[in-house]
């Protein structure tokens, strides 16, 4: 397979996903086209037992969706989701999710927005070095993290540090994250490195009948969650529609348009949007 966001290498069973959008990682819709096409190769291909996913980029692993795709989307209903309850943001994650293969993500750089919601709900496994910067910086532009990101959250870290975060709409560290369980550990990049050699080499050691036995204990662990879950992707989109309908955030998205999805306004962004909003 052949991508334009997606660079692919294959090492046994190892498959190694680089993320590659220049100039900043925006999660766009080809993106998004494309992880749909690598999860279907995924499910057909079960010598593919570990999927690690990096950036090629070390200052934006995802810098977050491209808002320019969101305004297309918006404007023109093929591109949205047919079904009310679960948009494309969620689906390509639940459906990552389901994958047989063990997920792990290496963060390095920023991760916002899109990018740490897919990363939330699709990775089995996070791992962060101290200088990743992550953040959902939607409440800022007056909507909120819709793709799975507001529901993931509030269940990896609890609803008092999941509001801190989603509201708070500012860049953490690794290390926070770590403390806030969002990512499993977080490790200088060199160390990380080693860390994740020796994982993926004990993980490819186990057979997929193992990790499909593991999988069935914790579906059955969570199988109480499943309709809260839907439930709470559904509230998102409920959430959604009603911000796409409010002027404050037509213009929030208007300002950062304007201002323009460049590398020197993403590289902090919280500091951007709150330019932007002290500007309006």
């Amino acid at each position: 397979m052949n991508f334009q966001t997606l660079k692919l290498h294959q090492d046994g069973a190892l498959l190694r996903v680089t993320i590659q959008n220049p100039p900043i990682n925006l999660m766009s819709v080809t993106m998004v086209q494309e992880l749909f096409q690598l999860g279907g190769r995924l499910h057909a291909d079960p010598g593919i037992r570990v999927v690690l996913l990096d950036s090629a980029d070390p200052d934006f692993f995802i810098a977050h969706f491209d808002l320019e795709d969101l305004a297309r989307a918006e404007a023109d209903p093929s591109q949205g989701s047919k079904y009310p309850d679960i948009n494309v943001l969620q689906s390509l994650t639940m459906s990552w999710k389901a994958l047989p293969q063990v997920k792990i993500a290496r963060i390095e750089g920023r991760c916002r927005g899109a990018g740490l919601e897919f990363l939330l709900g699709a990775m089995d496994m996070r791992f962060a070095t101290p200088q990743a910067q992550l953040c959902f910086p939607e409440a800022s532009g007056n909507f909120l993290a819709c793709g799975g990101g507001s529901s993931f959250t509030a269940l990896a870290a609890g609803p008092a540090r999941a509001m801190e975060v989603l509201l708070g709409a500012r860049d953490f560290d690794g290390v926070e994250a770590e403390r806030y369980s969002l990512v499993n550990r977080t490790l200088p990049a060199t160390e990380l490195d080693a860390y994740l050699q020796d994982l993926v080499g004990r993980l490819l050691k186990r057979s997929p009948a193992v990790v499909a036995a593991h999988r069935a204990v914790f579906a059955a662990v969570y199988s109480g969650m499943v309709e809260p879950l839907f439930a709470g992707l559904a509230a998102e989109n409920v959430g959604m529609r009603a911000a796409q309908a409010s002027p404050e955030m037509k213009a929030g998205i208007a300002a950062h348009l304007k201002a323009g999805q460049t590398r020197e306004n993403e590289l902090d962004l919280p500091a951007t949007l709150a330019r932007l909003a002290q500007a309006g």
